[in-house]
């Protein structure tokens, strides 16, 4: 009787230790999902003439800070080697993570604001890519 009671606890122990170690390994993907990479936003193009943007900001400035964007670099591009054939602006942008960039971006509210800087600003390209 006392080697099943042995066996009985020293069973529970494992099967107790296997349910704790699970459980701190299923909490690993939420601690990184606690502190996700960032993303960027690279922007490059060039403003139409005098173009007034002040529409598109005021529609799209809160929608991305409330993506939590800080404008790391915008201005005119150097070109350090190679060929970019139109180096007019360049805006680098930091979000919290890749699904902040992707909420703001496709949310109806920037889809809106998209619109208001038509024929304002010709888009060289936009990309987004994911920081380490």
């Amino acid at each position: 009787m006392k080697i099943w009671s042995r066996y009985l606890t020293h069973s529970m122990m494992l099967a107790l230790g296997l349910v704790i170690g699970v459980s701190l390994a299923a909490g690993i993907p939420g601690s990184i999902a606690a502190n996700p990479k960032p993303a960027y936003m690279v922007v490059s193009g060039s403003v139409v003439g005098g173009a007034d943007f002040s529409a598109y900001g005021a529609k799209a400035g809160p929608l991305a800070q409330a993506a939590g964007v800080k404008v790391l670099a915008r201005g005119q591009v150097t070109v350090m080697e190679g060929e970019w054939k139109h180096p007019q602006v360049l805006t680098v942008e930091r979000f919290d993570s890749m699904p902040a960039l992707n909420d703001f971006w496709y949310s109806d509210g920037y889809q809106e604001a998209i619109k208001l800087r038509a024929g304002k600003f010709n888009v060289d390209f936009i990309v987004a890519l994911e920081g380490m």
